[in-house]
């Protein structure tokens, strides 16, 4: 199944204005402008993952809140082949494989990353931990502090996500990653 994040920016207003924080508090709390944040809530923008997780931790909710999700399974199966897909935008440069899906009973989500090399630079900020496993291509991750990482096939990275960092694909292609991510994210 291919899914695309539509009236996530509806679901945040509502989010938002449901906890009775403004604009500027959010902004405030998440390091995002409040324009940026318009942006969002008006459809004009298109949030990364990483921004939704941090956009809902900041709100004292799940990101699960931004999808249309079925019940939770006690057991999931993925089957090769049939893969459920996640994209920010129909066209996004980045799509995600979702293999757990757990909502809230789950510890860690665990998804396989196809990231597309991109001329603007995306930092991410967002609670909990990652562990990334480079599957093909190649990237350079960088933490806020200047510590950076190359990593190529094989290489994998453990890290918090509380201080902010960039993953930049190095590769002429896409990068495929595949990431175990705490607290989930779908």
């Amino acid at each position: 199944m291919d899914r695309s994040i539509e009236d996530v920016g509806r679901r945040l207003r509502e989010l938002r204005r449901a906890r009775g924080v403004t604009l500027a508090e959010l902004a405030k709390d998440t390091n995002y402008t409040p324009g940026y944040l318009s942006q969002l809530e008006s459809g004009a923008s298109v949030p990364s993952l990483s921004a939704l997780a941090t956009l809902a931790a900041a709100l004292g909710s799940s990101i699960s809140a931004f999808f249309h999700t079925g019940p939770t399974q006690k057991v999931r199966v993925s089957r090769a082949g049939d893969p459920e897909k996640l994209r920010m935008a129909p066209n996004a440069a980045e799509e995600y494989v979702v293999f757990s899906q757990r909502g809230s009973d789950a510890a860690f989500s665990a998804l396989i990353h196809h990231l597309y090399p991109a001329a603007e630079v995306v930092r991410h900020r967002h609670p909990g931990e990652r562990f990334a496993l480079m599957l093909s291509g190649s990237g350079h991750l960088t933490m806020i502090d200047g510590e950076s990482h190359e990593l190529t096939p094989g290489d994998a990275v453990h890290y918090s996500s509380h201080p902010e960092h960039e993953l930049l694909v190095t590769s002429n292609g896409p990068a495929e990653i595949l990431w175990f991510v705490s607290p989930p994210v779908v």
